[in-house]
């Protein structure tokens, strides 16, 4: 991700704003491969990014600039945010802003006036996609669509602009309300799969909410292999309510990892700002600092593994543990291991076999993060605890092949959305 010429705490919000506007090149077409990933001036991207419900409490004009401005030194190279420059001056900045920091823009858009927002915006540089529903397939939900419903809007929005794919969040909660991705293949390029397990009882018990997760986004995946449609995971940064029970880090990162190895396409977390004043503040950054650095640290890592997640293979491997979970991509005769550990409270000593190992072992990929499990003789062993995720490269020597270099993460709701 590129950073900034400017770091100094407090004058660069200001400079940012002064900066001139830089010439930008004509808008990069996207569009949904058959392979269900994201493109982008023809290439394959990874989006990592999130949401900003600025609607909420009309947080818009220079405090959205500012929240832009800390998502984008996060090393998040995507916004979903509500756009409407018909009525907000203030929205063709915002895009201005992203544009000069290599950022992509997805809008959500005033559905009744889908077609001439799009008008308005698709010549923008930023632009990523348009947003045609929100809890889409929640049956029980004001916003509810039917695939006819659905499709008619994806029309639409293509008949307005055939350069950018449409995007659509809907619910994934394991209960019979909510409809299956099945029904609306080929009503829509990319399906954000909302998963919010923590603090979210019933429907996510605290000692299973992390099995749950992964094993939903599996579900839901599976739903939509093979449609061309890419699925998005949407992962859970805000609190249920204002005691501030937010993910913490692990937890964060287990859901992460699990979404990666359900077969996700990109990630989107909900939310940077929804209005709910936690702590006194109301942005993620400062109601929430540990899990905002953690996801700063998870752009990272997925900026180095997208070559792996887009044009590898994934595999599940066998595991002697319920919720433990082995997989392995591979690509060019390059392989990443991940194994991570749904159980909240126990540790799992792990024995497993990794075909076609013998001869080779395992190097962390990333430093500082949970690491001790060995590869010998084919065989994967050594204790993981609650929550961990482990991320290793495998090699017939104990250092790590170089992975390839990736670019910039930008071409890269909660139910309550």
């Amino acid at each position: 991700m590129k950073r900034p010429l400017y770091h100094t705490a407090i004058v660069a919000p200001f400079l940012a704003l002064l900066l001139p506007l830089t010439s930008v090149a004509a808008p990069l077409q996207t569009a949904a491969s058959p392979r269900g990933t994201l493109l982008r001036g023809g290439a394959e991207i990874f989006p990592f990014g999130i949401y900003h419900t600025s609607w909420i409490g009309e947080r818009y004009g220079d405090e959205r600039t500012q929240d832009l401005l800390a998502i984008h030194d996060n090393s998040l190279g995507i916004l979903q945010t509500p756009l409407d420059p018909t009525s907000r001056q203030s929205d063709f900045t915002l895009l201005d802003d992203a544009a000069r920091r290599d950022m992509g823009v997805m809008a959500e858009l005033y559905l009744p006036s889908l077609g001439t927002l799009i008008d308005h915006m698709k010549n923008h540089p930023a632009i990523i996609s348009w947003q045609i529903g929100d809890d889409f397939n929640v049956t029980t939900s004001k916003n509810y669509c039917p695939p006819e419903l659905l499709k008619e809007r994806h029309k639409l929005a293509l008949a307005h602009d055939p350069n950018h794919v449409t995007y659509a969040s809907g619910g994934s909660a394991p209960v019979a309300r909510y409809r299956s991705f099945k029904d609306y293949q080929g009503c829509v390029n990319m399906i954000g799969i909302q998963c919010y397990p923590v603090d979210n009882k019933p429907d996510f018990p605290d000692e299973l909410m992390l099995e749950l997760c992964f094993q939903l986004l599996k579900s839901r995946v599976s739903e939509v292999e093979g449609s061309g449609i890419v699925p998005i995971a949407n992962l859970q940064s805000f609190s249920w309510s204002k005691k501030g029970v937010f993910p913490t880090p692990s937890e964060s990162r287990n859901m992460l990892y699990g979404a990666l190895a359900a077969g996700v396409k990109g990630v989107l977390y909900y939310t940077y700002y929804d209005g709910t004043p936690i702590k006194g503040h109301v942005t993620l950054n400062q109601q929430a600092p540990a899990l905002w650095d953690e996801i700063g640290r998870q752009a990272k890592e997925i900026s180095q593994l997208a070559p792996f997640l887009l044009k590898g293979t994934r595999r599940a491997l066998p595991s002697n543990a319920e919720h433990v979970h082995v997989f392995l991509w591979e690509k060019d005769a390059k392989k990443i291991l991940v194994v991570f550990n749904t159980e909240r409270n126990a540790s799992t000593d792990l024995h497993t076999v990794i075909p076609d190992s013998a001869g080779q072992t395992l190097a962390a990929l990333f430093a500082d993060r949970p690491t001790g499990l060995e590869l010998k003789g084919g065989i994967l062993r050594g204790r993981i605890r609650p929550e961990e995720v482990h991320v290793y490269s495998v090699s017939e020597s104990a250092q790590p092949h170089p992975l390839e270099p990736q670019p910039p993460n930008n071409n890269s709701s909660k139910s309550r959305h």
